[in-house]
């Protein structure tokens, strides 16, 4: 009996930090988010590595005519997959994509997208790109994170459910890292990585929902991450304290 205890307490200690479990290097690579993409081709692809505390959309799928939704083009316009996470500091994200930073003529890459609160009100904007036609002429600070006062809208109407696409006129509050990368296995298509890391003292909301997507808006990726509410952590913890309590009842009692 003592050993079945022993391992459910563990089991249980494990899902408490298995959210926290992660070290994100942004790096491009995202063998750290428990993914091995070197087998990685051109569709259906598992971007969910399994872990709790790690939010994922995935639609890594081409279909007839380049169809990827709402609009076409292929692999060179899928968004495959978006993941989020989150430490005491930081939200990281991570985003596989067939679109370059410099963008597709005459298509630019748009800028990350937060919904802070999850209220329909696309709060900030991280500038990943200040290409425009494919000439870096933007004036922008080219990984900036801005307070978004307009947004402007994927160019066609009918792709309307990828908005927003750039911002428009926002206020800069802080320079954050990341990387837009070439997928570091594939040779024989396009795929790049993003990666960024997130302050959460920037946030400062428990709900979040991240979108990205491009010009044309021929694709997009959208996924929402649950912050630990402070009242949840601390449930938990009284959880886990009333555990090891029955815990040290039972080896006394054996």
């Amino acid at each position: 009996m003592k050993r079945e205890i022993f391992w459910a307490g563990l089991l249980l200690l494990l899902l408490v930090s298995s959210a926290r479990a992660l070290s994100i290097t942004l790096d491009g690579d995202l063998s750290d988010w428990g993914l091995d993409t070197r087998s990685f081709e051109e569709n259906d692809n598992n971007w969910d590595p399994g872990i709790a505390g790690v939010y994922v959309f995935q639609e890594d799928w081409v279909g007839d005519d380049g169809f990827v939704g709402p609009g076409y083009g292929g692999q060179n316009y899928d968004v495959e997959a978006i993941l989020l996470t989150l430490d005491e500091d930081y939200l990281y994200l991570a985003i596989s994509t067939g679109f370059p930073r410099e963008g597709r003529n005459p298509w630019d890459a748009g800028d990350i997208a937060f919904d802070v609160g999850s209220d329909g009100v696309w709060d900030y904007a991280l500038v990943l790109s200040n290409y425009v036609d494919g000439d870096n002429s933007r004036p922008v600070t080219v990984g900036g994170f801005y307070e978004v006062r307009s947004w402007a809208d994927v160019y066609f109407e009918e792709h309307r459910e990828s908005n927003p696409f750039r911002m428009e006129e926002g206020t800069l509050i802080a320079t954050i890292d990341f990387v837009y990368e070439d997928d570091p296995y594939q040779d024989d298509f396009a795929r790049y990585f993003i990666e960024a890391a997130i302050p959460l003292d920037l946030l400062g909301s428990t709900k979040i929902t991240v979108n990205w997507t491009m010009e044309c808006g021929n694709d997009y990726g959208r996924v929402r991450t649950q912050l630990p509410e402070p009242a949840s952590i601390l449930l938990v913890g009284s959880g886990v304290l009333v555990f090891a309590t029955l815990l040290r009842k039972k080896y006394k009692r054996d």
